[in-house]
């Protein structure tokens, strides 16, 4: 099956939501299947970080034109995504979700989401779901950071499935917005213990 974050055919597994079986990629665990017609949920507040501001631009058209998100907040790099994030709880206006590009000046995407943590730990505040973007294929050296970041996802810019970002990207995070609230594991989403041979806004 194909998988819209890491943008290849992937093998998968199957989890039980008593009462519905959901397919889940066995390499970030985002569910494969799109959801039904129940309520679409969507994000209050995103931060996109990026250095490109096309970039950021392009992926905050993606957010506007899917209904996704209320308000999109930008940084150009990883320390000021850090900033604008202690700045909105300050104003207890606390961000939802964060699209952070891997690869930034200052911080990159991974040590920016560390001191997101921090700082989400330092307000008393709930985890904002994280997105990360990236070149680079998820490999198993990536798979403990997401762990540490939870509930973190992975989407592979450059993805080999022929689909454009825009497409892979809403894909994920419909499916990100639909998953917020659950018991997340590895990148986002529960994984396996063992691998087998109207709208509403999410706080």
């Amino acid at each position: 099956m194909r998988c819209a974050a890491c943008g290849e055919d992937v093998e998968s597994y199957e989890v039980d939501l008593g009462g519905r079986t959901e397919t889940r990629c066995l390499r970030c665990g985002l569910p494969l299947a799109k959801g039904g017609d129940g309520e679409r949920r969507r994000f209050r507040r995103v931060l996109v970080a990026d250095d490109s501001a096309f970039f950021t631009e392009a992926v905050a058209e993606i957010l506007a034109g899917s209904g996704l998100a209320g308000e999109v907040l930008r940084a150009r790099d990883g320390a000021e995504a850090v900033e604008v994030t202690a700045r909105a709880l300050r104003e207890r206006r606390p961000i939802s979700l964060a699209v952070i590009d891997l690869v930034m000046p200052r911080l990159n995407g991974f040590q920016a989401a560390v001191a997101l943590r921090a700082v989400e730990r330092a307000f008393g505040a709930r985890a904002a779901n994280v997105i990360f973007l990236s070149s680079r294929r998820l490999d198993p050296s990536l798979q403990p950071l997401l762990t540490e970041l939870a509930p973190a996802q992975y989407v592979n810019k450059s993805g080999g499935d022929g689909r454009p970002l825009a497409e892979r990207l809403t894909e994920v995070l419909s499916a990100v917005a639909g998953s917020a609230g659950a018991v997340v594991g590895t990148a986002g989403f529960p994984l396996p213990s063992r691998i087998p041979g109207g709208n509403e806004e999410v706080p």
